[in-house]
């Protein structure tokens, strides 16, 4: 029978445990948050985006918002995987 002691060594071993995995997760999804297109992908997709306009494309050239580093990231996983 475990003692309060053991029980209480294990949940301690439990909670550091889940605290690390916490934060390699976050540190992951910072990673792929950030826009680290190089200068040739920004200038592609603003080339690609002149058709709906040279607002949209010069948009293109700036930083992209973390929801579209995430698409653009999967996306060359999914070209990768194929």
């Amino acid at each position: 029978m475990a003692t309060a002691t053991q029980s209480s060594g294990n949940n301690t071993a439990i909670i550091i445990l889940a605290v690390l995995i916490i934060a390699a997760l976050a540190v992951g999804a910072v990673f792929m948050m950030q826009d680290n297109r190089s200068g040739s992908e920004r200038l592609g997709d603003a080339v690609e985006a002149l058709p709906n306009g040279v607002d949209n494309a010069a948009d293109k050239l700036g930083d992209q918002s973390p929801a579209e580093n995430v698409q653009r990231n999967a996306e060359k996983a999914v070209d990768r995987v194929n």
